[in-house]
């Protein structure tokens, strides 16, 4: 069953990315997430346009870790957009290395 977070079974060296449409006139801030903590942001100003952002990482997992995508909401309107017809947000990894737990 698919829950929304990727949980590391194989520890090593993952290359992360994420890729997001903004909409229009609305903030995007979006945290890559490593179990509780922040990796990076992703960050768009409001503007006129959507916009494609992307954003990526390397990252030691160890067996059990959990990464996951999360809106950051502020005290501004903050969006990504989306619709049933297309695909516009995706978020992968790769394992770069196998290592040690």
């Amino acid at each position: 069953m698919f829950g929304g977070r990727f949980h590391c079974h194989l520890p090593g060296l993952y290359y992360l990315n994420l890729n997001l449409h903004t909409w229009n006139f609305k903030e995007t801030y979006v945290h890559l997430m490593h179990n509780d903590r922040e990796l990076v942001i992703l960050y768009a100003q409001p503007s006129d346009r959507s916009i494609m952002q992307s954003q990526s990482i390397m990252a030691q997992l160890r067996d059990g870790d959990q990464v996951w995508v999360r809106l950051y909401k502020r005290e501004r309107q903050n969006a990504v957009y989306s619709d049933s017809n297309d695909i516009y947000i995706t978020f992968n990894g790769y394992l770069i290395k196998p290592g040690p737990d």
